[in-house]
């Protein structure tokens, strides 16, 4: 990034009023750091923006999977870096086929360095599948070292992650973009059959995920009874990967983070439609619990 534009960057952080919130603490469950963005946004601006709205705590991928350590290096242990599959820039399309990914992987963990495995992608009618052989060591590291394994599934009903699920039940698992694809009907026969699932209600911005709130940005009237029927069982995050939104080229520079407030904005905007104790749960206190932290 050019220096005057890494000063205009600042400048706009330090002129845009941060919304006062019900509740200023917030576990940004669900980032990404990719080299996508590093032509728009820097290691320490994204600390910055972080700090700029009160994230006491995030989970962060990276791809290649050592850029968010790089995130931690800069900012501290409130930044638990997860270990991505994606090991180099493209790896999203050939990591279930190389055996690199679980070496990288076991060591990362064994060396302290990761604290959980994802954000791991399956995509209906394509590879990989979940029953593939690098996935399926990926979850046994899981079980070995202890540590949440983060998955995004675009099925079209809860069968593959029931599965998952039913079948590791000493994994703590996150299933990310609850409202994706899947419907409260689907989410409550997981969350009654696994207790070892949260549910990741990043659901990214209204534009994408629209399925999950009314037109003021409060939940749909069926996600809102889920979430408090399942205070404890729910966890959001950001998730600032903007071109997918946007329609973008994948190979094209990725300027998500300059539109954090606007995906902070829309989620506090439902989480201050819940009652303060299950708000606080959601937006801080479910994510501690999930990472076996205990909270300041």
């Amino acid at each position: 990034m050019s220096e005057i534009k890494h000063w205009y960057t600042i400048i706009l952080l330090a002129c845009f009023p941060v919304a006062i919130y019900a509740n200023d603490k917030f576990a940004d469950s669900h980032i990404h750091y990719n080299w996508d963005h590093r032509a728009e946004t820097s290691v320490e601006e994204v600390v910055e923006i972080l700090k700029q709205h009160q994230v006491g705590l995030t989970i962060i991928a990276g791809t290649p999977s050592p850029l968010a350590l790089e995130l931690r290096e800069q900012a501290g242990d409130w930044v638990v870096p997860f270990f991505s599959p994606y090991i180099h820039e493209l790896g999203k399309r050939d990591w279930y086929l190389d055996k690199k990914v679980v070496e990288q992987a076991e060591q990362g963990l064994k060396d302290g360095r990761y604290f959980g495995i994802g954000e791991v992608h399956f995509t209906s009618g394509f590879k990989p599948r979940t029953n593939n052989k690098i996935f399926l060591s990926l979850i046994q590291l899981a079980k070995k070292y202890d540590v949440p394994m983060m998955i995004h599934s675009d099925s079209g009903n809860e069968q593959t992650l029931l599965r998952l699920c039913s079948a590791n039940p000493e994994v703590r698992m996150i299933f990310a973009h609850a409202g994706g694809n899947l419907n409260p009907s689907h989410i409550e026969k997981i969350l009654q059959g696994c207790s070892n699932v949260w549910m990741d209600f990043a659901a990214r911005d209204p534009w994408r995920y629209d399925g999950i709130s009314k037109e003021d940005h409060t939940l749909l009237d069926e996600w809102k009874a889920l979430v408090m029927k399942y205070p404890l069982r729910f966890i959001t995050g950001t998730d600032p990967v903007w071109k997918v939104t946007r329609g973008s080229r994948w190979d094209s520079d990725d300027e998500g983070w300059t539109y954090y407030q606007k995906l902070y904005d829309f989620h506090w905007t439902w989480l201050n439609d819940l009652p303060e104790d299950v708000r606080r749960k959601i937006a801080w206190e479910n994510t501690h619990t999930l990472l076996n932290r205990s909270m300041p």
